[in-house]
């Protein structure tokens, strides 16, 4: 069910009805972490070797999922694609990350307040998408390429509208959207999509309208001094340190090396401002008014 509030377009691609499609469970699915055996399987499976990801081949969705996509990150079994596993994710990942997401979706929520159309780049759960709704914008839209995960959001947040579509390749007209919102996404592709990506937000941007970025910051692979664990920050560094090791993160290594600033301007943004403390690092960028450069 649509909110009345939606500012529909007659160019909007129409997102399915969330709440009443079928998906196809996967392996993942039949754990049973309820029991003790069905959660030494599921952990032993966190700490094993990774597998392919596996889709139900009768699904037309499966087509829509990039390949680079298809992967079991974060260690867990079959990926994001998964009711139970899906589910589980979307709650565990504010835990493991001790409180840090839920203020940094406040934040670039209230940034984006006075926008009357915000996309939201690789939203998984949908919780900073429902954040800008809840900011008064009433025209908010997510894509994610996990349909068990947007099945999940659509549910918890039917104030937005959810659609399966990768951030390289998005179904809006140009100039649709005055803000676009991508939190810990570009980690999670290569290169080349990436590139793809920051060409397709200039695209559907609007003139003046910005983009906000939030990654992980290499900071937490840094080494450690001992000394500082006798500080809150040196402990702090010290879990995030041992959470990057402990996931699987294909392209983080490749995230980290890429020169941001050249990809950001290359795409054709300018880069308003850059903060990078541990774990996140953040940035503001905005979409020249008429290509002038630096007249906002």
């Amino acid at each position: 069910m649509k909110a009345e509030s939606f500012l529909l377009t007659d160019a909007d691609p129409v997102p399915p009805d969330w709440e009443t499609l079928e998906l196809a469970p996967t392996w993942a699915d039949e754990l049973n972490l309820s029991s003790p055996r069905g959660l030494w399987r599921f952990l032993r499976l966190l700490t094993g070797r990774r597998q392919p990801v596996q889709l139900h081949p009768s699904q037309p969705w499966s087509a829509n999922i990039p390949r680079y996509a298809l992967q079991e990150f974060h260690n867990l079994p079959n990926g994001n694609y998964s009711y139970k596993i899906a589910h589980g994710y979307i709650t565990g990942f504010d835990i493991a990350m001790l409180g840090q997401m839920q203020r940094l979706r406040e934040n670039m929520a209230i940034r984006v307040a006075n926008a009357t159309a915000v996309l939201e780049l690789g939203c998984g759960g949908g919780k900073l998408a429902r954040a800008v709704f809840d900011q008064g914008v009433s025209d908010v839209w997510g894509v994610d390429v996990s349909p068990y995960m947007l099945k999940h959001a659509a549910v918890q947040h039917p104030q937005v509208s959810f659609l399966q579509a990768p951030a390289e390749e998005l179904p809006f007209v140009d100039q649709r959207f005055d803000a676009l919102l991508v939190c810990f996404l570009f980690h999670e592709m290569p290169p080349k999509y990436i590139a793809q990506a920051l060409r397709e937000a200039y695209r559907v941007l609007r003139p003046g309208g910005q983009l906000l970025v939030a990654e992980p910051s290499v900071k937490q692979l840094m080494p450690l001094k001992l000394s500082s664990l006798f500080f809150r920050r040196g402990w702090k560094h010290l879990y995030f340190k041992a959470l990057a090791a402990r996931v699987y993160e294909p392209f983080l290594g490749v995230w980290h090396r890429l020169d941001k600033i050249a990809a950001f301007t290359e795409a054709g943004f300018i880069v308003k401002e850059h903060t990078d403390r541990l774990p996140i690092n953040f940035y503001a960028l905005h979409k020249p008014v008429d290509n002038l450069k630096g007249d906002i």
